[in-house]
C-alpha cells in the first residue's frame, strides 16, 4: 500500500491510472452501445431537420400561397371554390370509401330482386336463413310478389302457398300472397320452425324476371325484425330447385363518401384541408418547423430519455465494468500490486470513467441541442440566443455531465459489492422513477431530483395525463441550481467514501469473483 503520500503525488498517481484506463473505457467493444444511447437524440433531431427541409423545398417547388388567403379558408367551403381563390395546391389527394348501411325510412322494408334473363318457374321458394337483425328467431314476410316479362301482373297473387309451420293460426303462408300489407300483424306470414321457407305454386311454368319481398317493417313492425339473410329458388317440378337470388339483408344501400385532402404552403406553414363530399370538414395549419414546439420536445426527450435511461444505463455499463471487468480478465491483482493506495486506484478508475462518460453524454447532449436549433430560421435562432439560448445549452450539458458524476459513483460502488448488475439497477431505476412521490427528505438522496432541478425548461406533460404519471415525471419541489449542484456533489462524495471502504477490504479471488 505504499507510494507517494503527498497530495500532489497522489493526484499524479490518480491521473496516471486514469490515462491508462481511458483507452479501455473509450474503446471497449462491449461498451459501443453507450455511444448509440448518447447519439440517439441527435440522430432524431437531425433526421427531423432534414425531413422538414426537404419537405419545405418540395412544397415550395409546387407553388406558394399567400398566408392571408390560407387564413381566409372557412369550414364548409367547396373544394373548387378554395382552389379558384388560392390557386394550384402543393398536394391534392383523393379517396373514396363505400360501406353497406341500413336504409332508414321509405321503402327500407321492401326489397326488389331482378332476374335477367328470365327463368322458367312454376314453384318459387323463399328460404329464410337469418330471420332478423335482432336476436328474434321469427321470420316475418308480409307479401311475396312475383312478376314476369309481360307486365305489372303479380303472378303470386292469390296462388296456393305453403311454408314452415306458422307462429299463429291467423298468420299462415296464404297471408303472404293476398296482395295486402296494411292489415297489421294478421296480414302477414310468420314462422319460427326451421327450416324457414315460404313456397308459392304459380299453377304452371312461367318465365319470371322479378321478385318483390315485403319484410316486417313494410307491414308496420320494427326494422330490427326485417329479414337479414335469405335466398330465392325456382323449380319447374317442385323437386329440383335452383337458386336465382341471394340477399345479404333487407334495406341495405351502398353509402359512398368522397374524401379529398388538399395541401397549401405559404413558405413556413403547411395547411392541410380535408374535404368530405366536396365540403371542407377540417383544416390544420401548422408550421413545418416550430421552434417553441421543438424546444419542448427536446426538454421532454432530455429528461424522460436522456437522464432517466441513456445516462443511467450508460453509466451502469461503463462504471460497473471498471473493477468487474478486471476481475473477469484476471488482471485486477496487477493494480493491487502497484505502489499506490487502493483509494488512489479507485479515484483513477472513477476519473477515467467520468471523463469518458462526460465526453460521450455531454457531447451527445450538445450535439442534440445543435441539431434541434440549426434547421430553424436564422432570425428566430438569433433571437433565441439573445434571450438565453446559450445558457440553456450550458445547463443541458451540465445536467448530462453531473448525471455522469452521480450515477457513475453509484454504479462504481455497487460494482464493488455486487457482481450481477440487474437487481441493483432495477432497484435504483424504481427509486429514481418514484422520486416525485417520495417525501421531500427522501428526494434529496435521489440523483434525478438534482438533475431535473438543473434543466432550464420543464418537461412537457399533457393536461389529461394521470396524476400518478405527473408526479413521477417531475420533482415535487425542485431545488435551486446552486443547492442542486452542492447536493449532488455531497451525495457523490458520500457514495465514493463507501466505495473507498469497500475497495480497502477487497480480496482477490478469481474463482468466486469476490
Amino acid at each position: 500500500m505504499g507510494g507517494d503520500r503527498s497530495l500532489s503525488g497522489r493526484a499524479r498517481q490518480t491521473w496516471t491510472i486514469a490515462k491508462v484506463e481511458l483507452r479501455r473505457v473509450f474503446f471497449a467493444r462491449r461498451g459501443l452501445w453507450v455511444y448509440a444511447l448518447a447519439l440517439l437524440p441527435a440522430v432524431i433531431f437531425f433526421g427531423h431537420g432534414v425531413e422538414t427541409t426537404f419537405r419545405s423545398e418540395r412544397l415550395a417547388r409546387r407553388g406558394v400561397a399567400e398566408p392571408a388567403l390560407i387564413d381566409s379558408i372557412r369550414k364548409g367551403e367547396a373544394a373548387e371554390d378554395v382552389k379558384k381563390r388560392l390557386g394550384t395546391p402543393a398536394e391534392d389527394r383523393w379517396s373514396v370509401r363505400t360501406r353497406r348501411v341500413r336504409q332508414k325510412g321509405g321503402n327500407a322494408g321492401t326489397t326488389t330482386h331482378v332476374i335477367e334473363p328470365a327463368v322458367p318457374a312454376r314453384f318459387v321458394r323463399l328460404n329464410i336463413i337469418r330471420p332478423s337483425y335482432s336476436e328474434d328467431s321469427v321470420a316475418r314476410i308480409y307479401e311475396f310478389e312475383i312478376y314476369g316479362p309481360e307486365g305489372p301482373r303479380n303472378l303470386a297473387l292469390g296462388r296456393p302457398a305453403t311454408g314452415s309451420l306458422p307462429c299463429s293460426q291467423d298468420r299462415g303462408p296464404e297471408k303472404a300472397v293476398n296482395g295486402s300489407v296494411a292489415g297489421g300483424k294478421a296480414d302477414g306470414w310468420c314462422a319460427e320452425d326451421r327450416p324457414l321457407f315460404l313456397q308459392v305454386d304459380l299453377g304452371e311454368t312461367r318465365p319470371v324476371t322479378r321478385f318483390v319481398v315485403n319484410h316486417a317493417s313494410a307491414g308496420g313492425e320494427g326494422e330490427e325484425f326485417d329479414t337479414r339473410e335469405f335466398n330465392i329458388q325456382v323449380s319447374t317440378d317442385g323437386k329440383g330447385f335452383t337458386t336465382v337470388e341471394t340477399s345479404s339483408g333487407a334495406g341495405f344501400v351502398e353509402e359512398r363518401t368522397e374524401y379529398r385532402e388538399i395541401v397549401y404552403f405559404d413558405g413556413r406553414r403547411e395547411a392541410r384541408l380535408m374535404f368530405v363530399d366536396g365540403k371542407l370538414e377540417s383544416r390544420n395549419v401548422d408550421r413545418l418547423l416550430n421552434f417553441e414546439e421543438d424546444r419542448m420536445i427536446f426538454a421532454g426527450i432530455f429528461q424522460f430519455f436522456y437522464l432517466r435511461l441513456a445516462i443511467f444505463f450508460g453509466c451502469l455499463g461503463m462504471f460497473m465494468y471498471l473493477f468487474h471487468g478486471e476481475m473477469a480478465n484476471r488482471t485486477l491483482h496487477y493494480w493491487f500490486l502497484a505502489p499506490a493506495r487502493r483509494e488512489v486506484l479507485l479515484a483513477g478508475k472513477y476519473a477515467a470513467g467520468l471523463i469518458a462518460a462526460a465526453v460521450i453524454f455531454g457531447g451527445g447532449a450538445l450535439l442534440a441541442f445543435a441539431a434541434m436549433v440549426l434547421p430553424h430560421d436564422a432570425v428566430e435562432t438569433q433571437a433565441y440566443w439573445n434571450s438565453g439560448g446559450a445558457a440553456h445549452a450550458f445547463w443541458y450539458v451540465a445536467a448530462a455531465v453531473l448525471g455522469c458524476v452521480g450515477y457513475g459513483s453509484v454504479f462504481l460502488a455497487v460494482g464493488l459489492y455486487i457482481r450481477n448488475p440487474i437487481i441493483p439497477a432495477a432497484v435504483l431505476l424504481a427509486w429514481e422513477g418514484a422520486n416525485g412521490i417520495l417525501p421531500h427528505v427522501l428526494q434529496r438522496i435521489s440523483i434525478l431530483y438534482y438533475l431535473q432541478s438543473l434543466c432550464p425548461v420543464p418537461a412537457p406533460m399533457d393536461d389529461d395525463a394521470p396524476m400518478l404519471i405527473r408526479l413521477l415525471a417531475a420533482p415535487a419541489a425542485p431545488a435551486s441550481r446552486p443547492a442542486a449542484i452542492l447536493g449532488l456533489l455531497l451525495l457523490t462524495a458520500f457514495v465514493l467514501w463507501i466505495a473507498g471502504r469497500a475497495v480497502r477490504r477487497m480480496q482477490i479471488s478469481y474463482g468466486t469473483e469476490t
